[in-house]
């Protein structure tokens, strides 16, 4: 048997009842919730309406209940702006702000391995041919997000991490 060139994580040193992704796709993982959370992460103030237009074939009915399971899962939250109450939004809230990677991450694997579906010439592009002024905040998160968690267990690497730039978080709303 030869080496494989992919490298594999060791095994978890703590037990667990459920596996992480099993679970977060369990949450996130339902029909539509996706697109939706895209629309609410990457559109600032996100409308009802909005969301609706730019996701073809989703029904009001499944939106309602999306947003309503997003909002109590406390990843989004709807906001009524008092000076224009008829006219709310969605906003993601700080935990939302933690799926944020995981959309960009997604966004970036679709543009790189789905080029064909994605862009009429069916090219492949990286984040800063898309977004050539937003690239460190589509991705900064990601990076963020793996530095900035509190350790739980002492590092088993002696290589140090510099610094997440400030200014790779995405914007709060």
């Amino acid at each position: 048997m030869r080496a494989s060139a992919t490298p594999y994580p060791s095994p978890p040193l703590v037990p667990m009842e459920a596996c992480p992704i099993a679970t977060t796709l369990g949450s996130l993982g339902r029909k539509w919730t996706l697109p939706i959370l895209r629309d609410v992460a990457f559109f600032p103030k996100a409308s009802f309406g909005f969301i609706r237009k730019r996701n073809p074939g989703l029904l009001q009915r499944t939106l309602s209940l999306r947003l309503r399971q997003l909002a109590s899962e406390g990843l989004i939250r709807r906001v009524v702006p008092p000076e224009d109450p008829r006219h709310p939004f969605y906003a993601l809230t700080d935990k939302g702000l933690e799926a944020w990677p995981i959309l960009a991450s997604l966004f970036e694997f679709g543009i790189r391995q789905h080029a064909r579906k994605v862009f009429a010439d069916g090219r492949p592009r990286d984040l800063l041919e898309v977004y050539p002024k937003d690239a460190e905040l589509m991705l900064g998160p990601l990076t963020e997000f793996a530095r900035t968690l509190p350790p739980i267990l002492p590092t088993t690497t002696s290589a140090s991490v510099p610094d997440a730039s400030p200014t790779g978080r995405p914007p709060r709303r």
